[in-house]
């Protein structure tokens, strides 16, 4: 499947290369009320936008705001930052679903979704992928978790004489990936041997998004080196008693190389 025309990752990429960041802020925030995280989302975008290369929103603002006006205002000031903004629903369920749930996302303001390949193409996946590239929106898919249990799960091997080349759950999804025409894989930080391997498939047809870093113990150095373009960092930012001085730092530190090129 081409890989031209994904409008998401250029934008992803002219964001990154302007602010010198491959950082993504993972806004995972706790508060008494509705407005309360609203306004701190935003106040975080204006404070820290100018070290970011985009923002991901999950179930810690989804479920206690309105998508349509607090979640949409969140997206609005992310964008007029210059920045991407990416949920993260992990979303696993037939077609029909899918598509309601992401007209909502899109509607809300979102540019990418992260999704669960577990729900498989045909009646699952496919349609949303074919929405979303005419909408000119991502689509990533989840690769390998970062908490510790997700060896147990992504990690399991797989019958060899079925698979030329997979060995694991994750090398699978992968696969699956590249062949679907996603616009990148979520990959944990925590796992940098799996990222190095997800590197050697994909080459440099997609690129690898990691969390964990910092507060579940994933090194930023260690996961680029083996092959991650962007570090999904929440708490290890959120919770900083500096968190604009923490940001700075960890993109001054992790910057170069370039992120890789988005190739046919």
């Amino acid at each position: 499947m081409s890989h031209q025309g994904r409008k998401f990752l250029q934008r992803l990429i002219r964001s990154a290369e302007a602010k010198n960041s491959r950082v993504i802020l993972a806004l995972d925030l706790l508060g008494k009320g509705r407005l309360e995280l609203r306004d701190r989302a935003i106040s975080l975008i204006r404070e820290l936008g100018e070290d970011l290369a985009a923002v991901k929103v999950n179930f810690h603002l989804l479920l206690p705001l309105s998508i349509l006006s607090d979640v949409k205002k969140i997206c609005v000031e992310a964008h007029e930052m210059g920045l991407q903004v990416i949920a993260d629903i992990k979303l696993n369920d037939i077609a029909s679903t899918n598509l309601l749930t992401t007209s909502y996302l899109w509607r809300a303001g979102f540019d990418a979704v992260i999704v669960n390949p577990i729900a498989g193409y045909e009646g699952g996946l496919q349609p949303l992928l074919e929405d979303a590239r005419i909408r000119e929106k991502g689509v990533i898919i989840l690769g390998y978790m970062s908490h510790f249990g997700a060896q147990y799960t992504y990690g399991l091997p797989l019958n060899s004489s079925l698979y030329d080349r997979i060995s694991t759950l994750s090398e699978l999804f992968v696969s699956r990936a590249l062949d679907w025409g996603a616009d990148g894989l979520v990959i944990g930080a925590t796992y940098p041997k799996t990222i190095k391997k997800t590197r050697q498939i994909v080459g440099d047809r997609l690129p690898i998004f990691s969390p964990g870093i910092a507060t579940q113990g994933g090194d930023p150095k260690v996961a680029i080196k083996a092959g991650t373009d962007f570090l999904i960092v929440g708490r290890g930012i959120l919770e900083a008693k500096d968190p604009l001085r923490t940001l700075s730092s960890l993109r001054k530190k992790t910057w170069p190389p370039k992120i890789r090129v988005i190739r046919e």
